[in-house]
């Protein structure tokens, strides 16, 4: 039994389904592997006990920048789900409108290159945007007390609020620059892995592949593993995020977790522009591990 570790880059959520349902189901022990899930490290990327790691491609390039040897491998969604969400009693319909709302960040080199980049995009001043850093666990106690609006993934934090009764307005980077269809959440494979464990790669990424293909095919099938995910507010959000997520897991081929290098090489180039990293990399993501 060869055994592959992957860490989960937050607590095991919606997005995560495809792998926790293989575990569950003994997909991974049946193609000869032993998977070992972690979680709970949002934003910390660190490889040195792990094969792979989950997490932005943003984060990558930055840990690549220092060092780090990674390369990615797969993405979970072929449109990035990301953005931002606020109450719809904020007003914020549109970039711009952060300007004198509080605008959680993550202290982190690239989210105000980012952000700001989107906000002045749509003709707003990011300089009268108030910043308020935290890092939100709880975004249903976050809106309209602490802030206004959070950078989120839509299949968790968006269903979370409207599970809780709340109006939302939300707003996906992508559809305002293509910079920002970018690949998150990703999985990166560490060199080490690479170097010794190609071929359980390969195994992982296959059952992996064929998991999130019948994870759209039924998206209420994420209650069978609606115990791994003990952070969900109910099966309702927990269906209602495998639904939105659907159409997205799966590509044009009716395929999981290839890479679109446009998706990739766009936001690498933009990190590249605003001097968050130094140069573009060989070998910074690949599709090698999947059987075509």
């Amino acid at each position: 039994m060869e055994k592959l570790k992957i860490v989960f880059d937050w607590f095991p959520n919606t997005i995560h389904a495809g792998i926790l349902a293989a575990k569950k189901n003994g997909e991974y022990e049946k193609a000869g592997l032993d998977v070992d899930i972690e979680g709970q490290v949002h934003h910390a990327m660190d490889p040195s006990t792990t094969d792979m790691i989950c997490g932005p491609e943003i984060s990558m390039l930055m840990n690549m920048e220092h060092g780090v040897a990674l390369t990615g491998i797969a993405q979970f969604t072929q449109k990035c789900d990301s953005g931002l969400v606020s109450l719809k009693s904020a007003g914020i319909s549109r970039m711009k409108d952060l300007e004198g709302k509080r605008l959680t960040y993550w202290d982190l080199p690239w989210y105000h290159p980012a952000v700001g980049y989107l906000v002045e995009k749509d003709g707003g001043d990011y300089s009268k945007v108030k910043k308020v850093m935290m890092d939100v666990g709880d975004i249903v106690s976050t809106l309209g007390t602490t802030a206004d609006a959070t950078w989120v993934y839509e299949n968790w934090e968006k269903y979370a609020l409207l599970d809780a009764g709340k109006e939302v307005n939300y707003i996906n980077f992508g559809d305002i620059d293509p910079i920002f269809n970018f690949c998150a959440p990703a999985i990166a494979a560490t060199g080490n892995a690479i170097a010794n464990k190609a071929d359980a790669l390969r195994t992982f990424l296959h059952v992996t592949d064929l998991s999130y293909r019948r994870m759209a095919a039924d998206p209420e099938k994420i209650l069978e593993v609606s115990d791994m995910i003990p952070e969900a507010s109910s099966d309702n959000m927990l269906v209602a995020g495998a639904k939105h997520l659907a159409p997205i897991w799966i590509d044009e081929n009716g395929k999981w977790g290839r890479i679109k290098p446009a998706m990739w090489n766009n936001m690498a180039d933009f990190l590249v522009k605003k001097n968050v990293i130094s140069k573009r990399r060989e070998k910074e993501f690949t599709n090698e591990f999947f059987d075509d």
